[in-house]
């Protein structure tokens, strides 16, 4: 069978060879970067066109193989590895990923046997081709697993680390999000990691010990895979490259290194690129050594980052690739030049999923061999049924040092110490220290827990307040949450309004610190954290429901003090009834003011006039559609800006939207309301903004509003603008 797989792929390789460029010879007398390299080993998959989704996961086709070329060249001796001597069991499996071992004597992967089974974690001995099944859930999918120190292994798995709750649900297509593990090469010793709110894939091992992964971060307008890095305990997650303006793509996949502090990884879209881009090389920043191992410093971060894009042609975005041009699936290195040798998975064609779609293709991926100094690949090895992907030497490779697990956080065993030195410390805000009486912390979830899609027309994803550290004197806090969950914070000023949102979401393991300079504060700057350093240790962290079950973590009143979510129909629309629609109704005149949609192929529109009722709305116009939320919520929270712009239909009038999603201090609604303060205790005596210019437009009109009312707003303005919340689910929690 692999032998008339290879008679194919040779025919290909001898017609791809003009068009491709040659260069140096892969074997042979001829020196070159396989020079010594006795043979490869790589994956095959049969081909498909249904993994648009950059990090989707559970693609099954039936068969795989993990194949060994000896020697790498056109004509060398092609040996299936796994899994055609491991019985009829094996026949239809799928794999998905795999590692070598640093003594290149085994391979662990991921494999899906049958499809109605889930992907688990199999190792294969080299010597005797034995292949055995790890002890994992098999009610849950396990993938992309990687070799570290110390005889353990690192996955990817949509089981979940924290107690009765569901998985995470991706942003877009809602699927079940992938999240770091680790389990003993023995099958042992299964632990879950802390969870982001979407999905963590494609693992790496780097020379300094620590574990490269890309992850998905959506938050607000922010929707990228990025490169983080890690302890293979998983704790002390940071960023690593993509953030902070020092990208070049949306996301960036399957980084290998190069050496320490660089990297090889794929530059892409989000979606429709089949997992594939254009290659870039990634210089994480300066290093140096201690004892002679290679050792990241504070300097070696993503404000020091720099790349150089090896495929200059190959588009970045989700645009089909020109003929000749293609998109690369994975890189491998060969050695450390400035302009470095590779081992490619490389597709001509659009490698698109839309265009691939309906031409009724699919992509068809195979390895090559990548002269990044004239950007010249040499074909090795093609089967046109097959993606043939993954490839790297089959050879030992030194192991990297093993990094012992953090110590306890000195307060709780069970939750995440979180805080910072100095919460205006920031390379991202201008934060007055005087002007911060503390840190709302809130909890992200997803549509995991019997929501729509979509929590509101913001686009935002859950939030719930697990509360609010207060700001000693010298500017630092620290506080205690639950484990394993998403965290975000806001800086916030005396009026509960934010002055600073972070950008991202993290988490932490049960007993692990994550206590940092300030909020978002230099990559750079020394942070060592000592007992009695700060003000906020001598006093001890607030503690913020970290002993507080999931099922609790919601709303009982909608006070100051016992507010969690911001369910709008149940914490707003009775605010609304009883103080604003005697006014705000739905009449157009001066105090509703409209706007019109209309569709111009068809010319049919219709009206919206701002109205506070919480009637439910239904209205469509050509491919626009609102639903699902009340009058009021679309009157203040606007509708969806992205489903206009996809259904083409034109807004004109007076639009208005009156809720800043994650900022209610510049949220229209707030400036109207002006609302009063709120910590250290509430007065509605002193307001946010100068009465004399900003008169409460509430207290002007002879309806004011308490000041837990206004906390409502502020609340739900901070948290996203959304109207779905843990306490207005509207069905039962999913159910993995």
């Amino acid at each position: 069978m692999h032998r008339i797989r290879q008679g194919i792929a040779l025919t290909q390789i001898v017609g791809a060879v003009v068009a491709a460029g040659t260069i140096g010879a892969c074997g042979g007398s001829d020196s070159g970067p396989l020079d010594g390299v006795d043979a490869i080993v790589f994956l095959q998959r049969p081909k498909r066109n249904e993994m648009g989704d950059i990090f989707q996961y559970t693609s099954y086709k039936s068969t795989a193989h993990i194949m060994k070329l000896s020697p790498p060249t056109a004509d060398g001796v092609l040996t299936p590895i796994c899994c055609d001597q491991a019985g009829p069991d094996f026949a239809n499996i799928d794999i998905s990923s795999y590692d070598l071992a640093f003594d290149a004597k085994s391979i662990v992967f991921s494999g899906k046997l049958t499809a109605d089974q889930r992907y688990g974690l199999f190792e294969v001995t080299l010597d005797d081709g034995k292949v055995r099944q790890l002890a994992t859930d098999p009610t849950r999918d396990y993938t992309y697993p990687v070799y570290v120190p110390g005889d353990k292994i690192i996955f990817m798995t949509n089981n979940v680390v924290e107690e009765g709750a569901p998985q995470h649900r991706d942003e877009y297509e809602r699927g079940e999000t992938v999240q770091i593990g680790s389990i003993n090469r023995d099958g042992t010793g299964e632990q879950l990691g802390p969870r982001n709110l979407s999905h963590r894939v494609f693992p790496t091992v780097l020379s300094d010990g620590r574990v490269m992964i890309t992850q998905w971060e959506h938050l607000g307008g922010t929707n990228e895979g990025d490169l983080k890095i890690l302890n293979p305990d998983m704790t002390q997650v940071r960023e690593g490259f993509g953030r902070e303006g020092t990208g070049v793509a949306n996301s960036y996949l399957k980084a290998r290194e190069i050496s320490p502090g660089r990297v090889i990884a794929i530059a892409t879209a989000r979606n429709r690129t089949i997992q594939s881009g254009s290659l870039v090389d990634i210089r994480l920043g300066k290093v140096s050594k201690s004892d002679g191992i290679v050792k990241a410093d504070t300097e070696m971060s993503e404000a020091n980052a720099t790349y150089n894009v090896l495929t200059p042609l190959v588009p970045l975005g989700n645009d089909p690739s020109a003929p000749t041009v293609g998109r690369y699936y994975d890189a491998y290195p060969l050695n450390a030049a400035d302009k470095p040798a590779l081992l490619v998975s490389w597709a001509d064609g659009p490698v698109e999923s839309s265009s691939l779609g309906a031409a009724g293709l699919s992509a068809d991926f195979g390895i090559y061999l990548y002269d990044s100094a004239n950007q010249a690949r040499r074909p090795i090895f093609n089967d046109p049924e097959m993606w043939d992907v993954l490839a790297q030497p089959l050879a030992p490779r030194t192991a990297p040092p093993e990094i012992q697990s953090n110590g306890s956080n000195q307060f709780s065993d069970k939750a995440v110490l979180i805080g910072s030195m100095d919460v205006s410390r920031s390379t991202l805000f201008t934060i007055d220290k005087a002007a911060v009486y503390g840190v709302r912390v809130m909890e992200g979830f997803s549509s995991e827990e019997g929501f729509p899609e979509m929590f509101g027309s913001s686009r935002q994803e859950g939030h719930a307040q697990l509360g609010i550290a207060k700001k000693q004197d010298d500017g630092s806090w620290l506080a205690l949450v639950p484990p394993n969950i998403p965290i975000h914070l806001q800086a916030i000023d005396n009026y509960g309004m934010s002055v600073a949102t972070e950008p991202v979401w993290f988490s932490g393991r049960a007993g692990e610190s994550r206590v940092c300079g300030g909020c978002h504060e230099s990559r750079t700057d020394t942070t060592v954290i000592n007992p009695g350093i700060t003000q906020a240790f001598a006093v001890g962290p607030n503690d913020l429901m970290s002993k507080t079950p999931r099922a609790a973590r919601e709303s009982t009143t909608y006070t100051r003090d016992g507010i969690v979510g911001v369910p709008w129909d149940k914490a707003l629309q009775p605010v609304f009834d009883a103080k604003c629609v005697s006014c705000h109704n739905g009449v157009e005149g001066p105090a509703n003011p409209s706007y019109t949609i209309t569709d111009p192929v068809t010319g049919k529109s219709a009206k919206w006039v701002f109205n506070l009722k919480g009637d439910a709305v239904a209205l469509s116009v050509g491919n626009f559609m609102m639903d699902g939320y009340s009058a009021s919520y679309l009157s203040l929270a606007g509708p969806d800006m992205e489903a206009i712009d996809k259904a083409n239909v034109v807004v004109t009038g007076n639009l208005k939207v009156y809720i800043e999603p994650l900022s209610a201090k510049t949220s229209l609604l707030m400036q109207k309301l002006n609302p009063p303060q709120q910590f250290p205790t509430q007065d509605l005596a002193k307001r946010a903004w100068p009465v004399g210019t900003n008169p409460p437009h509430a207290l002007a009109v002879g309806q004011e509003l308490t000041a837990d009312e206004y906390y409502r707003m502020i609340l739900a303005a901070d948290m996203g603008g959304n109207f779905y919340s843990r306490e207005n689910r509207t069905g039962e929690p999913y159910t993995n």
